[in-house]
């Protein structure tokens, strides 16, 4: 026990491959463009139109509805006006993109973003509404929405700035009656002043995701809350992140001709509110926004020292040894009396798995392991934390770990010290990226405003951080060491034994508290989880249960002895 708890769809302007015919740049025309001028623009003026369809008839899908409700949330938090429509057909997909075009004129920056099916015929790309009725190849001109039509409605609003993001290369629900074997979508060169990013590469398919959300938009969501990226690094981070958690079946791509910066959440250095400088690619632009957005700011969490463990593949980072203060002062909010007093520790540097351990990693161990579910809602993918599995169980792992690298590592659980030393990573607030709870949604996997729309929370964070139960592991921001989830998905065990009073009876280096280790002996719980409270997603926080206890919010990760 723990004693204190802690269109179908090929769309996501993923790239499937060949150029949007019809869809010309300015010169085509015949149209004058003047030299690219830099100019003021008012951050305040967004505007977004964002589709989500899944109720397909044949093939329905299961998260472009919760996607399209993702990123409408985020994209207001950053300031857009925001249109939102779900599981529409042909004919309001039409009418919602010609109004969307009309709002263009007006200038500012214009985002366009569709999750749903997608697909590619004759070189061009069709978005599929819901209540399409398509046989071959030839009715898709009819029953479907031509891509080239929201590029034109772009084109001529001539606003200096647009962004087009497709979720919809998956499987073409339609492939057995079509004579073409193309996949996903075509590629398509973007018109000036234009980014059109695409979840996954030209000619490719997209996966829908395990979880409340599509990978793709799923971190999508994440980098986009995070201040101080341009818009060319926001994109070339979920990339990255994709890439990896797909083991590179799904590499999200960009076709940009943008010439400015572009920030989602605000310039470096600016609080947010003021106008920046963009490259107008357009003839007679006005103004267009910028934002900005950055996952991971710290040159330490950009590129930390790392090692791969050969056998389960777990990733470890160097965390550099040094003196910290530990424990919470009484006017912490949240805090507890068995976080104190405050005290200095100083400890030797030692390796920490970047994340939790993983189902997929543990299985490698316990092959039959089973994280379950919460009311429904699956623990169990193989990039999950592995959760139920006791502080017993742990030590047999590091047993095992040891003995499939051959003796040449140890391997245990982080000491409550180096815990609490690695969360806060050099940082004084109480948690790692300063007091605010309710920036936790940027870091980690808390109880939020989805928890409290899927299951009825009242006491979270007051942001949405799009998980209702575990997230993939690494989907959230670093701290300045480069760990991941310290303070959100699932709580850890600590190799201490848990004492109110330990902290008393720490010394100065390296300290570790090992009374009274028997089976009744509680052992040290850190971290928050999936559905911690704001008090309870600090670094301070501590938390015990017994050695053979499980839970469905309590996992682990890994120290190696250098």
């Amino acid at each position: 026990m723990i004693t204190k708890t802690i269109f179908l769809g090929l769309l996501a302007l993923s790239w499937c491959g060949a150029a949007f015919p019809g869809v010309g740049l300015a010169q085509d025309r015949g149209l004058i463009i003047r030299e690219p001028m830099p100019q003021k623009v008012d951050v305040n003026q967004r505007t977004a139109l964002v589709i989500g369809n899944s109720a397909y008839d044949a093939t329905p899908l299961r998260n472009p509805v919760n996607d399209a409700r993702s990123i409408s949330s985020a994209l207001r938090d950053l300031g857009f006006d925001v249109v939102e429509k779900e599981n529409l057909t042909q004919k309001d997909m039409k009418r919602e993109i010609q109004a969307f075009g009309a709002k263009l004129q007006k200038g500012g920056v214009g985002l366009f973003y569709f999750a749903g099916h997608g697909m590619q015929v004759n070189g061009r790309n069709y978005l599929i509404p819901v209540g399409a009725r398509i046989e071959h190849e030839k009715q898709v001109e009819y029953e479907a929405v031509d891509m080239g039509a929201v590029l034109s409605e772009m084109d001529y609003a001539r606003n200096p700035m647009n962004i087009v993001i497709l979720d919809a290369c998956r499987d073409n629900p339609f492939a057995r009656s079509f004579r073409s074997s193309a996949q996903g979508l075509a590629a398509v060169n973007a018109p000036g002043g234009t980014l059109i990013a695409y979840a996954t590469a030209p000619g490719s398919v997209a996966s829908d995701g395990p979880g409340e959300n599509g990978i793709y938009t799923g971190e999508l969501i994440q980098t986009l809350r995070t201040p101080g990226l341009r818009i060319e690094d926001v994109f070339k981070q979920v990339r990255s992140v994709v890439r990896q958690v797909t083991d590179g079946k799904q590499i999200p791509w960009e076709s940009s001709s943008l010439e400015g910066d572009f920030y989602f959440a605000g310039v470096p250095g600016d609080a947010g509110g003021a106008t920046t400088t963009v490259a107008s690619q357009r003839p007679l632009a006005a103004s267009s926004p910028e934002t900005m957005l950055t996952r991971g700011s710290d040159p330490a969490a950009r590129s930390p020292k790392t090692w791969k463990e050969p056998v389960t593949g777990m990733e470890f980072v160097w965390v550099p040894g040094g003196c910290f203060q530990m424990g919470s002062s009484d006017s912490e909010a949240g805090r507890d009396t068995d976080e104190g007093p405050v005290h200095q520790v100083c400890l030797d540097g030692f390796w920490m798995g970047r994340t939790e351990v993983t189902n997929g990693e543990y299985r490698k161990f316990q092959r039959n392991h089973n994280s379950k579910d919460y009311n429904g809602v699956s623990l169990n993918g193989d990039d999950q934390p592995a959760v139920y599995v006791s502080w017993e169980e742990v030590q047999s792992f590091m047993k095992w770990l040891m003995d499939q690298n051959g003796g040449q590592y140890s391997f245990r659980l982080p000491t409550e010290a180096e815990w609490e030393y690695a969360c806060r990573a050099g940082s004084e607030g109480s948690r790692y990226w300063g007091d605010d709870p309710n920036q936790a949604c940027t870091y980690e996997n808390v109880a939020d405003l989805t928890g409290k729309r899927k299951w009825g929370w009242d006491d979270i964070h007051s942001c949405d951080d799009s998980y209702v139960a575990t997230a993939p592991v690494g989907r959230f921001q670093p701290n300045a060491y480069g760990l991941r989830d310290m303070l959100g998905n699932v709580a850890e065990w600590c190799q201490d034994t848990y004492k109110s009073d330990a902290y008393a009876r720490h010394w100065l280096n390296n300290p570790i508290n090992t009374e009274a280790s028997g089976p009744e002996a509680h052992r040290v719980i850190r971290g928050g989880s999936w559905h911690s409270k704001p008090a309870e997603s600090r670094c301070a926080l501590r938390a015990s249960g017994l050695p053979a206890g499980r839970n469905d919010d309590l996992g682990f990760r890994v120290v190696r002895q250098p």
